[in-house]
């Protein structure tokens, strides 16, 4: 099987997938790219009002695969409204760098245990009070490229890993996405899914939730010739797929999303070469 970040990618598994009760509404989680707004979403959806608290930490009141497996026939048979959305991939790594390795989790942690302290003992990542992030941040990227060039399993992580191998698992099981819209065109992008929602429990508008930590320079100041190179070998299914410029950090989506395209490609069992999967 394929490297992924130890999402199984097997026939009828729907890792990820966040439903409305009776299955009518179905969201594919992409770490990293509004996954808690969306999923907060979801349950609004059924309650007519946000959990209170994070929607990770949701067990009553929400419906995740595989704990209602059977809630995903509407999706099989296309009749489920089936969505995503997908990220500036320059934007999205950045924020993993943030919020997982520079920040301390909720438990008062860092994140994957001995992560942060792999990083500055075999990468040189200065990570203490008052360094330079950008340096750090360029060595986190190297990190994340070797674990997916040499297959590191260990160290693969579902919040970096790309986000066309997340979308992918449903239309390998024949699942096609009815929406993905890209973060940058959020009101656009939301507005179908608001669509979806009963009157009743439909929120005027759909509140931002989980908004991490702040980079303390401009985005394309993170990235230099070499961590762009990176990033192309990362992440160029991204790039190719959902629109984004390959070499500018900050630019806009240049493209609009071809859903047809998306679900052809994703349904597609052989991943490209390239696709920065692992080996």
């Amino acid at each position: 099987m394929e490297y992924s970040s130890g999402m199984d990618l097997a026939q009828d598994r729907y890792e990820g997938c966040w439903l409305g009760n009776g299955g009518a509404l179905v969201y594919r989680e992409v770490p990293k790219a509004a996954c808690s707004t969306l999923a907060q979403l979801v349950y609004h959806a059924d309650h007519g009002a946000y959990f209170d608290g994070d929607i990770h930490d949701a067990h009553e009141g929400v419906v995740k695969w595989p704990f209602a497996p059977d809630l995903m026939a509407p999706a099989r048979g296309g009749a489920a409204f089936v969505f995503s959305a997908v990220r500036n991939p320059f934007a999205r790594i950045l924020s993993c760098f943030h919020e997982k390795i520079c920040t301390l989790q909720r438990d008062g942690k860092p994140y994957r245990g001995t992560l942060r302290q792999m990083l500055a003992e075999r990468y040189g990542a200065d990570l203490g009070a008052g360094a330079d992030p950008v340096p750090a941040f360029r060595r986190f990227l190297l990190f994340v490229r070797d674990v997916h060039v040499s297959g590191q399993r260990f160290w693969f992580d579902r919040h970096w890993t790309p986000q066309a191998q997340h979308l992918r698992a449903l239309p390998l099981n024949g699942v096609a996405f009815t929406h993905v819209f890209q973060v940058e065109d959020w009101d656009s992008g939301i507005a179908p899914v608001l669509a979806q929602i009963p009157p009743t429990r439909r929120p005027g508008a759909a509140r931002r939730f989980n908004c991490g930590p702040k980079p303390v320079a401009p985005l394309a100041a993170y990235f230099d010739d070499i961590s762009v190179h990176f990033m192309q070998e990362l992440y160029r299914w991204d790039f190719e797929l959902f629109g984004y410029d390959r070499f500018d950090p900050g630019a806009r989506p240049v493209a609009e999303l071809d859903l047809g395209a998306i679900n052809l490609r994703l349904s597609d069992p052989h991943a490209p070469h390239w696709a920065g999967l692992g080996g």
